[in-house]
């Protein structure tokens, strides 16, 4: 779904006064999700713009992962949503919660939101943005409204997408030997690109490296040419190897992993 599209049902939904209570919107953090969020709060806030964006509006509370776990503790969740949501709006009319990294959420953080998201005040609103929903809880999953926002933006070009496209477009590896090349080729891939990066974008070139290999198993699965469980699962060995390669875990030990993992089409 485009930000559009999912703007307008957002909306539409809100307008109609069927708005859920949470959207759980799957994308790219500061890509799509930051913008569908932007107009979102431009609907509810029209008057307060600046406030809204520069995130000091008190009708509208925010969460990020922190620390050097990058994770949303239980302690955070109460005092930065839980607690602020709780009371009555400022400007008499909708209340917003931004939680960003909703995946970074552990077990006792997901409880303790658990009942203010199945249970909120009037005109109450919440936006769990994500790039790895598979991480989420069933429990948050269950009780939001899921919008899936296409992950092409921020994928490596030129050289390292040539060489990454080679692989996932030649012949099928077939064994244990010829997975394991694949992922040691994808590593030097990686290590190329990390390389050739300053050193504080290396998270940057990083991430775009998996949402490459995430459009390529993505379009098997857009375009059918494996069963929907296989496509899936390969989905979610992409999502699990970026997790792995985010504490700094051995690149060639983490793809070559992945490559065993996956399946590929003949």
């Amino acid at each position: 779904m485009e930000v559009a599209d999912a703007f307008a049902l957002i909306s539409r939904a809100i307008a109609t006064g069927h708005a859920a209570h949470g959207y759980l919107v799957c994308g790219d953090l500061r890509g799509q999700c930051d913008r569908l969020t932007d107009l979102v709060l431009g609907q509810l806030f029209p008057d307060q713009p600046e406030q809204a964006a520069n995130h000091t509006h008190p009708d509208i509370a925010w969460l990020e992962p922190e620390g050097k776990r990058r994770i949303i503790t239980v302690e955070s969740m109460r005092t930065r949503i839980v607690e602020p949501m709780a009371t009555t709006a400022f400007s008499g009319g909708w209340k917003v919660g931004v939680i960003v990294g909703a995946d970074r959420m552990e077990a006792p953080t997901a409880n303790a939101f658990l009942k203010t998201l199945e249970e909120p005040t009037p005109k109450t609103l919440f936006l769990l943005l994500t790039d790895a929903p598979d991480a989420i809880l069933p429990t948050i999953v269950s009780r939001s409204q899921r919008i899936d926002l296409p992950l092409s933006e921020g994928v490596l070009e030129g050289d390292p997408y040539a060489a990454i496209e080679e692989i996932f477009t030649s012949s099928v590896p077939d064994g244990v030997f010829e997975k394991a090349c694949v992922g040691k080729r994808l590593a030097e891939i990686l290590g190329e690109v990390k390389d050739a990066a300053e050193d504080e974008d290396v998270a940057l070139v990083r991430k775009a490296f998996f949402k490459t290999l995430l459009s390529f198993v993505r379009t098997w699965m857009v375009e059918n040419r494996l069963p929907l469980y296989q496509a899936f699962r390969n989905v979610e060995a992409v999502e699990e190897a970026y997790r792995q390669s985010e504490r700094s875990m051995n690149d060639e030990a983490v793809l070559c992993h992945l490559a065993d993992r996956m399946t590929f089409p003949k």
